[in-house]
């Protein structure tokens, strides 16, 4: 219902005025397959259609507009964000829009039965400003929707903050939330290579660092943190053809490889998301079968066509799953 309140609002912003600029889009999908069941025998059709208005407007050195969407498929009849920028930045508001205050619903609530936790977004508020060398951005919840106490643990931050500072040739970041957790990041130029890295004060405390280069056409970066993990991770391209690979001392590694030629793009990716545990134990107990199924799967194979605003995939991994997708854009 708020957010159904939230719509009219907009809409009631939009009828007071002529807007300069109006932008419909829409899009509709369709979907057959068993992907993200666990159950190779198991396969449907899925369907999903949204509708997204975006309006702007300026009024003397003041810029403000209005979002609002519609999606049949997640079952929400309206979501939107009313926003309003100038030489102070940008204020925005929307009811549990804004992903920068992002909850877990409960460590063992699945999408699907791949393991990966669910999450809610619970940010009614959101300020960006840029002033100088310096960007800020702080991101608060109003109590509205979704909020700590509420449908998610009250323990949750109610406001998050960051900072960020471009010094040209180093920059320096720092984030901060209501419940004193920070992160401080530092990163610079030095020549042929970039360094930099991060320590935060959460529990246990922890600390990265890394330094990263160009070759022609391979970027390579390496890594090292508190936990004593190293890692390394290259990738490049070469013509239509773009990889990348990457892998730690801890047993972790990833590899992919694409290649487009006109509309047609093949893609394969490999990635063992189960380094260092064991299917159905340790510290996999809480998932099936280690987080393999759908884009979680150890082995992925993707195949795409496009012609214009509509788009065919066809996408399989190593778990006997696969979806076959058609996707078609709209604007007005």
């Amino acid at each position: 219902m708020k957010k159904l309140i939230l719509m009219t609002s907009a809409l009631t912003m939009m009828g007071g005025a002529a807007f300069a600029g109006i932008e419909v889009t829409g899009e509709a999908s369709v979907t057959y397959g068993n992907w993200e069941t666990g159950t190779p025998s198991t396969t449907s059709f899925g369907f999903d259609t949204s509708l997204t208005f975006a309006l702007e407007e300026t009024a003397g050195d003041v810029t403000y507009g209005a979002e609002v969407s519609i999606d049949a498929d997640a079952g929400t009849l309206s979501d939107g964000v009313i926003w309003v920028s100038g030489g102070f930045g940008k204020v925005s508001f929307g009811i549990d829009e804004f992903g920068e205050l992002t909850a877990d619903v409960s460590p063992l609530s699945t999408d699907g039965v791949n393991g990966v936790t669910e999450t809610s977004e619970y940010g009614d508020v959101k300020y960006e400003g840029s002033f100088g060398a310096v960007s800020a951005t702080l991101v608060a919840d109003a109590g509205l929707g979704t909020t700590p106490g509420t449908g998610i643990a009250a323990t949750e931050a109610t406001w998050w903050l960051g900072l960020d500072y471009d010094g040209g040739s180093w920059t320096l970041g720092l984030e901060t939330d209501s419940n004193n957790s920070t992160e401080v990041s530092v990163s610079a130029d030095v020549g042929s290579f970039k360094v930099g890295g991060t320590v935060d004060n959460g529990s246990p405390t922890g600390w990265d660092v890394w330094a990263s280069g160009s070759f022609g056409d391979v970027n390579a970066k390496v890594t090292y943190d508190d936990a004593g993990v190293t890692g390394l991770e290259l990738d490049g391209s070469a013509g239509d053809v773009a990889w990348a690979v990457s892998g730690d001392s801890a047993g972790a590694a990833a590899a992919s490889i694409d290649y487009s030629m006109g509309d047609l793009s093949i893609g394969v990716a490999y990635d063992n998301d189960d380094a260092g545990c064991v299917s159905g134990g340790g510290a996999c107990a809480a998932t099936t079968n280690g987080e393999d199924y759908g884009d979680e799967a150890d082995l992925q194979l993707t195949v795409g066509y496009s012609m214009d605003m509509l788009d065919f995939e066809l996408k399989a991994n190593d778990q006997s799953e696969y979806e076959i997708s058609m996707t078609a854009g709209f604007t007005f």
